[in-house]
């Protein structure tokens, strides 16, 4: 029987602060730059910084403009119709970009497409948010 060894305590919180860094880098470009996600890249960088303990997890999920989508899917697993829509129009233009630019050899995007597909079949399991009952009088 083969026994597990845990990295040591210091090499792990230097890689969860590693990934943090890298994907809310990632992520804050994917702001300003077309095509590049987002969210996903701060759902990460945020699941890194609560493993560390870090306050910078609340920063983001208080965030006024990236937390609300970030606190949607932490809490619900939810992504609003809006998020959809946008990731979906991305995933399809990037997948057409990816055709256009293989050129004569268009298998060499199937790949990159067939991720793109299994991400879009993802995103639209995914369920909406709940929306609050109205309360009648």
């Amino acid at each position: 029987m083969k026994h597990r060894h845990a990295l040591p305590p210091a090499l792990t919180r230097g890689l969860y602060r590693l990934g943090a860094s890298l994907f809310l880098l990632l992520g804050l470009i994917g702001v300003v730059v077309p095509l590049m996600p987002t969210t996903v890249f701060l759902l990460l960088s945020v699941w890194c910084l609560l493993r560390l303990g870090d306050h910078r997890a609340e920063w983001l999920l208080k965030h006024p403009r990236l937390g609300p989508p970030l606190r949607l899917f932490i809490e619900q697993g939810a992504i609003a119709r809006r998020g959809k829509l946008a990731a979906l129009g991305g995933l399809s233009l990037g997948s057409g970009l990816l055709l256009f630019m293989a050129g004569n050899h268009p298998w060499l995007a199937g790949g990159g497409i067939g991720a793109m597909a299994l991400v879009a079949l993802y995103l639209v399991t995914r369920p909406e948010p709940a929306r609050p009952q109205a309360v009648r009088m």
